[in-house]
């Protein structure tokens, strides 16, 4: 979350207030000294705490202003990295699926031209099995498309909480996948009411979290649970867990440590936003082994 800059002027707009304010300081301060001490001794005294209090004054003031120039610079720096990561990933997301979605495409387009005979008849039955590797290349690209405008605006807009209630929001997440996926089972296990100030781009990282565990299972029929509980510190987990074969390596570093390798595909964009939205969100994001078998995924929100 972005923290409060309580001036964002530029050097010479700071350094004409402080000449501003300074002279009149010193200008006030020592027609009012002379105009109610009368004692020499006494004004001099006086006169020697004032400066010393402009002083501690002018201290207080610069270290402001050096701590906001420090806290501008490290989130401008910090937002600039997850920029150069986020484009690193999305151009070679980018250059190995549309090369490769295109080359399936084009070869599936000549394999159904192929089956048209002269007068333009066709296709014949076994085209269908073409067209719909066609179709399903398509899909596949305008999900990438999709993701990868989230992941832009992840880097782009600032980061607004706002409360939420986790418990409606992971209901309202699981029924949107379990429409896409009818063959698979949700199952929420809360004891409480968990509400709290969260981005609500959480349930984007929702989404990846479920859909990857469903995608990635090798059941007819794969069983997703997600678990909310309250720990005794006041943070609250978010157990996304699945009964399937376990989480590649690979992309545990994407979760964990938010490492991308030029192996790392299209396959873990899910999970390279679900781990942004949850970080970005200064929430935590880590894989536990499920017994006794599976994946759990935990979201740490404080």
């Amino acid at each position: 979350m972005t923290d409060y800059l309580p001036y964002s002027g530029s050097a010479l707009d700071i350094a004409v207030v402080y000449a501003v304010v300074s002279g009149a300081w010193i200008l006030v301060s020592d027609r009012l000294v002379a105009a109610l001490i009368v004692d020499a001794q006494l004004s001099n005294t006086v006169q020697t705490a004032k400066g010393w209090l402009f002083v501690a004054g002018s201290s207080v003031f610069l270290f402001v202003l050096v701590r906001h120039g420090q806290r501008s610079r490290r989130q401008t720096n910090q937002r600039l990295d997850r920029a150069l990561q986020q484009t690193t990933v999305l151009h070679r997301i980018l250059r190995h699926n549309l090369r490769n979605s295109c080359n399936v495409i084009a070869g599936n387009t000549e394999l159904v031209a192929s089956h048209v005979d002269e007068d333009g008849r066709g296709p014949d039955p076994q085209s269908e099995a073409h067209l719909e590797t066609i179709r399903e290349q398509t899909e596949q690209l305008v999900s990438i498309t999709e993701k990868t405008r989230l992941l832009r605006d992840l880097v782009l807009e600032e980061t607004n909480e706002e409360p939420l209630d986790l418990v409606a929001l992971v209901e309202d997440r699981i029924a949107v996948t379990g429409g896409r996926y009818p063959n698979a089972s949700f199952t929420v296990d809360a004891t409480d009411h968990f509400e709290l100030e969260a981005d609500p781009r959480l349930q984007e990282a929702i989404d990846e979290l479920l859909e990857n565990a469903v995608e990635h299972s090798d059941r007819d029929s794969p069983s997703v649970r997600v678990a909310l509980n309250r720990q005794p510190n006041g943070t609250v987990h978010v157990d996304v867990a699945d009964d399937g074969p376990g989480m590649p390596e690979m992309e545990r570093a994407v979760l964990e440590e938010g490492m991308e390798s030029p192996m790392f595909h299209s396959e873990g964009l899910g999970l390279w936003i679900a781990r942004s939205v949850v970080v970005q969100g200064d929430g935590e994001i880590f894989i536990v082994d499920n017994e006794p078998r599976g994946t759990v995924v935990r979201i740490v929100l404080s």
